[in-house]
């Protein structure tokens, strides 16, 4: 399923329930900047789930970046694609949308 995460609207969010009892969450931070990160069906903040892994490419060598946690959350920019796995398994796929309109 794909959908459209808009850095413009003030309370974006977006969620992928991975399971019964794991929800990820991607939340607007500001213009640039979203926070990715996990909770229970009680919508409790949780720790990462084990086997996540969310990596990134470098665009000029083309090798994997696997991203850190900060404070049990990822920060992710729209600059950036991003792919998140489980178990090795793809989950959800990012990729960055912002363009520009240049008026001369």
């Amino acid at each position: 399923m794909e959908t459209t995460f808009d850095f413009t609207t003030t309370d974006n969010k977006y969620f992928y329930n991975m399971n019964s009892t794991n929800i990820l969450l991607i939340k607007r931070i500001n213009h640039s900047v979203a926070v990715l990160y996990f909770m229970d069906e009680m919508n409790n903040k949780i720790d990462i789930p084990d086997n996540i892994v969310i990596y990134t490419y470098d665009y000029q060598t083309n090798k994997k970046i696997i991203l850190n946690a900060i404070r049990q959350a990822y920060l992710l920019c729209w600059t950036d694609d991003y792919i998140v796995e489980f178990d090795k398994i793809e989950l959800i796929k990012i990729n960055n949308q912002r363009k520009w309109n240049i008026i001369s």
